[in-house]
């Protein structure tokens, strides 16, 4: 886990760049010594693209060059999710440090009035794009999804699925927005960890989000009552790595009790959700299958039953084709490229179809960081 201690103050009529983070020497050998480790091989000997292949495209081979060769920084969630991936951890000051800032001064809008709180011009683009970008794709999922939750109430669970890279947490919290009462939600997610994937792990971070006893029964108390005020959305993150007994064990001890509480006796009239994410990034519904139920459609008789959503596919021409023509007029407001849109849009679809590269090459385009401007603002 990283911390970040320093505070950052804005500055009338000047823009403070994003902070950015390098490795010291010390980190250096931490990372060193854990791909050295987990690869089996020398540090000389591990290219860009080992490292990329081996954290199963979490990074690009740009983001990895940064890392290693520390001459330009990366942003503070992109270090925090490379040592998770490593299991090892940085501290502040010995192993990263930010690399020094300079205010920018910058042109602003005129005032409609003198006591406004209009977001800054790169706070406006970012939410722009970020609208336009949740336009993408992902229909089949999404009307399944709405499908589910206006039929299955008030608790349902999914199962996300697909390969690496193809925008599983993206896909959650879009879904996520579609949720009744979503915008005041208890809303946590987990990631399950390999070296740290047994029952008593689950109960133990489950325990700590909600400040109960490391139980079942407990959790399913502490949740129940949450539920009665907001709603209720969990993520299991990386959940191929606790399917067997330990998912079964979670479904039966946990999750069932829990929705069978909540439907009975449940008033008409009470309109908060309760809804579970199961997102596996390895495309491996087949091995979660062999100890998980799973639905294929809405079933109000087995609501705590995951509904498998459709496995996620790459982007093709024909979507990113579509959804330049539909977002158009928006995308026109932030380009400043030489070439059209449509062009550079399909070159990016041709060279990687993978969703995660093309969602990260289109936020370049626009002079954003898919990490540091869209992915940070995730809730789940």
């Amino acid at each position: 886990m990283l911390m970040i201690s320093n505070l950052v103050y804005n500055v009338p009529g000047s823009r403070t760049p994003k902070p950015s983070y390098v490795l010291t020497q010390q980190g250096h050998e931490k990372v060193k010594d854990a791909l050295e480790e987990k690869l089996q091989s020398k540090y000389e000997n591990i290219t860009n693209q080992t490292i990329v292949n081996f954290l199963k495209n979490s990074f690009d081979r740009n983001t990895i060059a940064k890392i290693r060769n520390g001459n330009k920084g990366v942003n503070f969630q992109t270090l925090e999710n490379f040592s998770n991936k490593l299991d090892i951890s940085f501290n502040e000051g010995e192993d990263y440090q930010e690399l020094p800032r300079t205010a920018q001064p910058h042109k602003t809008k005129p005032s409609i009035s003198s006591n406004n709180n209009y977001p800054s011009i790169d706070e406006t683009k970012i939410e722009k794009l970020k609208k336009a970008l949740w336009e993408i794709d992902y229909d089949n999922q999404q009307n399944l999804f709405k499908s589910a939750i206006s039929q299955v109430k008030p608790a349902a669970a999914f199962l996300i699925h697909g390969k690496p890279n193809y925008g599983q947490r993206w896909l959650v919290n879009l879904l996520k927005d579609k949720v009744p009462y979503h915008t005041n939600a208890w809303q946590k997610s987990l990631y399950i960890k390999p070296h740290r994937r047994d029952i008593q792990t689950l109960w133990q971070s489950l325990s700590q989000q909600l400040e109960t006893s490391p139980s079942p029964q407990e959790i399913a108390v502490k949740l129940y009552q949450h539920w009665q005020t907001t709603t209720v959305i969990l993520a299991i993150h990386e959940v191929d790595l606790i399917a067997g007994s330990c998912l079964k064990q979670f479904i039966n001890e946990l999750w069932q009790p829990l929705v069978n509480k909540v439907n009975s006796g449940v008033p008409p009239q009470h309109p908060y959700r309760l809804l579970l994410f199961l997102v596996d990034n390895t495309n491996s519904k087949s091995k979660l299958e062999t100890s998980l139920s799973l639905l294929s459609q809405p079933d109000i008789n087995q609501p705590h039953v995951p509904l498998a959503l459709q496995e996620l596919e790459p982007f093709n021409k024909n979507v990113i084709e579509t959804w330049v023509g539909v977002q158009f007029e928006l995308l026109s407001q932030l380009w400043q490229g030489s070439d059209s849109i449509e062009k550079v849009m399909q070159t990016i679809v041709e060279r990687d179809n993978q969703p995660i590269s093309v969602l990260g090459k289109i936020c370049e385009c626009f002079d954003l960081e898919w990490e540091q401007d869209i992915v940070r603002g995730f809730a789940l």
